[in-house]
């Protein structure tokens, strides 16, 4: 069972030039550990904006399932939990974390992908279910 403090965002792409309209935001969740240093890579290096951050926790369905009274009235959205070791200018490897909302998923996997050999990806990919769920309480 697992549970992961978590961040959403919404990011939006870089403008091309100033006359371009601003591309529609995408939903992000970030382990909270490196959330800082994901968002500055995001902002200052590859220039996105990050908007309208949340905390909150993944659980993977086994541990929601046990804390899910514990959840009522708040928010969970099913988020897939994308793990592969990736072997690529390394002997070793090095573990490929990432969480993408399960309603996106196959659309945001086909371009997450086209980053990586898949001849360096060892042992496969596992996929687990779960949920994002805020801690901020939802209002009837």
């Amino acid at each position: 069972m697992k549970k992961i403090e978590m961040v959403k965002c919404l990011v939006r792409p870089p403008r091309q030039s100033p006359d371009d309209a601003p591309g529609d935001p995408t939903a992000r969740f970030v382990p909270y550990e490196i959330f800082r240093l994901w968002r500055y890579l995001m902002e200052q290096v590859k220039g996105f904006e990050i908007a309208d951050v949340h905390t909150g926790y993944w659980f993977d369905e086994p541990m929601f399932s046990k804390e899910q009274e514990r959840l009522a009235g708040r928010n969970a959205e099913p988020v897939v939990e994308v793990f592969f070791t990736y072997t690529k200018d390394t002997t070793v490897g090095r573990p490929v974390i990432r969480y993408f909302p399960k309603e996106r998923f196959d659309a945001i996997m086909n371009v997450f992908l086209r980053n990586f050999d898949n001849r360096d990806i060892r042992g496969g990919r596992r996929l687990v279910n779960g949920f994002f769920v805020s801690m901020e309480r939802q209002s009837d």
